[in-house]
């Protein structure tokens, strides 16, 4: 009833074919060889330096837009989690008068260098002061806001070294920042 020879003659001759791969099995060596070329590479020094060139350029590439894009797998251990990436919403959402730091240091150090008049001197002087107590009173406004901030949000976690991180990346110029800001909405004045 069930034999043997019943299956294969009713079996279709087509049947076979069908399920093929459509190709020759290659023979063991072929498919070593192909195997070892594979592996190798080309077998000229140079073009091996070249393409492993241009495959870890390309794999730079990819990090470095990853990390600019903000992407969790990319970034480097100090800017992971919801806590850190937090802490760069809130600090890239606002002005803060420590963003002038870098631009106004190049200017004193401008006026240190190309004025030797005492009038040069007193303005550097003055401005170096007048920044570095807008700083100062900003920055201490600004942190009690985020720390309490941080305690609402994230109560279990341990927030050691976050004000640091955070006036840090204050302290950069939106342009500089890793990963990048998105870009502040301009408010037009009228309602």
């Amino acid at each position: 009833m069930f034999s043997r020879r019943e299956k294969t003659a009713t079996a279709s001759p087509d049947a076979a074919t069908e399920t093929g791969k459509g190709r020759a099995t290659p023979k063991r060596s072929e498919a070593e060889r192909e195997r070892r070329e594979r592996v190798r590479g080309p077998s000229d020094p140079k073009a091996a330096r070249r393409v492993e060139r241009q495959r870890m350029q390309k794999e730079r590439r990819t990090r470095q837009e990853g990390l600019m894009r903000g992407e969790e797998r990319y970034l480097p251990k100090r800017d992971v989690g919801p806590r850190r990436r937090f802490i760069r919403e809130w600090v890239d959402g606002r002005r803060t008068a420590a963003e002038l730091f870098l631009p106004s240091a190049v200017v004193i150090l401008l006026l240190g260098l190309v004025g030797s008049s005492p009038a040069a001197r007193a303005l550097s002087f003055l401005i170096w002061v007048a920044l570095a107590v807008s700083i100062v009173v900003d920055s201490s406004i600004w942190t009690v806001k985020l720390r309490r901030e941080l305690a609402r949000r994230f109560p279990d976690d341990n927030r050691r070294g976050d004000i640091a991180y955070a006036m840090m990346r204050a302290m950069l110029i939106r342009q500089l920042r890793t990963p990048r800001p998105p870009p502040r909405e301009r408010r037009s004045g009228r309602s």
